[in-house]
């Protein structure tokens, strides 16, 4: 065996390996290929094009609905720590740039604190909604009942994109707002601005995958919910 093909069948093996839970079916398609290409550079041509895999996360696709109930419960896991302590650091700041806006003597200044009491505010009603929306989740009995459970479980999925849209805005315009208040504003904090903009051109682009890894989990439920009363239907 050539050196080349070495190369080519340890990169398709760390593919293999590193592939996420829902691409390791796709990952050892790709490895399996390596060995019936016959030219050395045209296999570690392929075995390089297969790191792709790696930037394509998916999660393990729920089995049966017996699985629901476990991925349910960590969707509501989820949801507890995105309405958890840590929005009390935009709440606090909303008094102390109120504060800041009496004495603001430029307009940037005065935008900035106006910016930053309102995603205060944003929070707030954020949160409050959230805290009483989780108490009203079903109760530990709910996740016996697995239709039930599925279909609560899907609501809780199509929940959580918008709730990541609106936290995102909620934070970005907090930072833009502290930036803005503070002497020099943008220009004078050049880190700061630089990191608004990553903080910004990463957060969409996240938003989105999770958006896809939703819609899989939904369609997923969709199919698995549709087998469930195929039964039924015969019954009758």
């Amino acid at each position: 065996m050539t050196p080349m093909r070495k190369l080519a069948l340890s990169i398709s093996h760390v593919v293999v390996r590193y592939a996420s839970s829902g691409s390791k079916e796709w990952a050892e398609g790709l490895a399996r290929e390596v060995a019936f290409i016959e030219n050395d550079w045209s296999a570690l041509a392929w075995a390089f094009g297969s790191t792709k895999v790696l930037l394509d996360y998916r999660e393990a696709p729920i089995a049966t609905l017996a699985d629901v109930p476990i991925a349910a419960r960590k969707a509501v896991e989820s949801a507890r720590i995105r309405a958890g302590w840590w929005w009390w650091i935009f709440l606090l700041q909303g008094p102390l740039y109120v504060w800041k806006l009496l004495d603001a003597t430029s307009w940037p200044h005065r935008v900035g604190c106006v910016l930053a009491v309102l995603s205060s505010i944003a929070a707030a009603i954020f949160l409050l909604m959230e805290q009483r929306r989780l108490k009203d989740l079903p109760s530990d009995s709910s996740y016996d009942e697995i239709v039930v459970c599925a279909q609560f479980y899907r609501a809780e999925l199509e929940h959580g994109y918008s709730i990541a849209w609106i936290a995102t805005c909620i934070v970005f315009g907090w930072i833009v707002g502290v930036a803005l208040a503070a002497r020099g504003g943008l220009y004078f904090h050049l880190v700061f601005s630089i990191g608004i903009v990553l903080v910004a051109l990463a957060s969409a682009p996240l938003i989105v995958v999770s958006h896809r890894l939703n819609r899989r989990r939904i369609e997923r439920l969709n199919t698995l919910l549709a087998k469930s009363l195929e039964p039924s239907r015969w019954i009758t």
